[in-house]
This record gives structure tokens, sequence and C-alpha cells, in this order.
């Protein structure tokens, strides 16, 4: 299992990665209202992870493991899902 220090620089890279390319899209000209909630939603997101592995502290070590692995997916899935929107605000040109 990686490290809860490296679970925590990847949520925060992506995340990152997400609000940067959001920046771009509004060079682009896009709707800031629908960029503003994608970028709300992911930040919302991270928070929410970043408590989540701040409580992995508090369960039994079988547990961890599983804990960790479901955070790591539920970045996936929201980071995936933001990209995806952009793609498809600047698909609609």
């Amino acid at each position: 299992m990686a490290s809860i220090r490296r679970l925590k620089k990847d949520i925060d890279y992506l995340t990152f990665a997400v609000i940067d390319d959001s920046l771009n899209c509004l060079s682009y000209g896009k709707d800031s209202d629908a960029i503003g909630n994608i970028v709300q939603e992911v930040i919302d997101a991270r928070n929410g992870m970043r408590q989540r592995i701040n409580a992995v502290r508090s369960l039994p070590k079988n547990e961890r493991k599983a804990h960790c692995r479901a955070i790591c997916k539920d970045l996936m899935v929201t980071v995936d899902g933001a990209f995806s929107k952009l793609s498809e605000m600047v698909k609609g040109a």
C-alpha cells in the first residue's frame, strides 16, 4: 500500500490539474459559471477525501487498506468525471 503522504499528494496533484485545465477552458471563452461549478465540485471532493484520509488512523488496522483503496477509486472517478465535463465543454465550441 502506498503511504498516506503519497495519497494526499496524488489527491492534490490531480485536483490542481483539473483546476489548471479549467482555467485553460476559460481562455477559450467558455461559460464561467459551468466551469466554476466543476471546480467547486472537485474542491469539495478533495476536501472530503482529505478528511477521510485523516480518519484512517482511527480505523482498525485490518480495514485501513480497503478504506484507502476506496479513496483512490473515488479520486479517479471524480477527476475523470471532471475532465470529461471539461472536454465536452471544449468540444461543444
